[in-house]
């Protein structure tokens, strides 16, 4: 387990898993899932009782005028989004792909159920305008 997870949350997690028959490795503070068989979440377990989702919306290009561009067309969608949708497009700490990510409170296995489909459906709209940018 991570040491950052909270314990209860990483248990919470593992419940999430077992209800819907996911595989997770004992006392790991994170799984992966398949939704509507095209989309790949992460979920892990954090400090306190939240739990961050998060999936790859795309590669970055090599550092150059085009990685500049993109970032900066994600920036600008992002500022449109930001009242709407809960959710952060970051970059990876090796800097090679852009992530979208939902911090969530994680009481309940239902938490993480309806934070599991606010993500989705934000990903729908990210997965979809990522393909123009």
């Amino acid at each position: 387990m991570s040491y950052s997870a909270s314990p209860a949350t990483a248990a919470l997690l593992g419940s999430y898993a077992a209800r819907y028959s996911l595989p997770m490795e004992p006392n790991a503070a994170s799984l992966q899932l398949l939704v509507d068989g095209r989309h790949r979440l992460r979920l892990r377990a954090m400090r306190g009782d939240g739990i961050m989702v998060s999936a790859h919306l795309q590669a970055l290009p090599d550092p150059g005028p085009a990685r500049d561009d993109l970032l900066l067309a994600y920036a600008r969608l992002a500022c449109g989004t930001m009242k709407e949708q809960a959710n952060t497009c970051s970059v990876d700490a090796r800097e090679r792909a852009i992530w979208l990510q939902l911090p969530a409170p994680a009481r309940s296995v239902e938490d993480i159920d309806d934070a599991v489909g606010s993500f989705v459906n934000s990903l729908a709209f990210w997965s979809q305008a990522s393909r123009s940018l």
